[in-house]
């Protein structure tokens, strides 16, 4: 007979797995990669702005493309941080900041 194997680990928030030496590796190039997505949406954005007629059609949509950069920036800082939960606490833009503090209280 097996025995039945253990339930996975559960680890308090913001703590890296043990074992797992390439995660802070990884979570810094995953920030990397959404940090270099924030630049260019933005970048995007500011050439879509700099047609008048872009602009004033698609308004909405344009500060859209802003908040995408600034969350995308946000959750690249939060995955680098060494200490999460007050980068997470210090997220400027409200619903981003209240989701991952649901997702914090667990």
């Amino acid at each position: 007979m097996m025995a039945d194997a253990s339930p996975p680990e559960t680890l308090p928030p913001g703590t890296l797995p043990r074992g797992a030496p390439h995660a802070t590796a990884l979570l810094e190039g995953v920030a990397a990669q959404l940090s270099d997505l924030a630049h260019e949406a933005e970048d995007f954005g500011i050439v879509l702005c700099s047609d008048a007629a872009v602009a004033g059609r698609y308004l909405v949509q344009l500060q859209q493309i802003d908040r995408l950069s600034q969350s995308l920036r946000e959750l690249a800082r939060v995955l680098v941080a060494s200490d999460p939960e007050a980068a997470v606490a210090a997220i400027c833009l409200g619903n981003l900041r209240a989701e991952l503090e649901l997702t914090l209280a667990g």
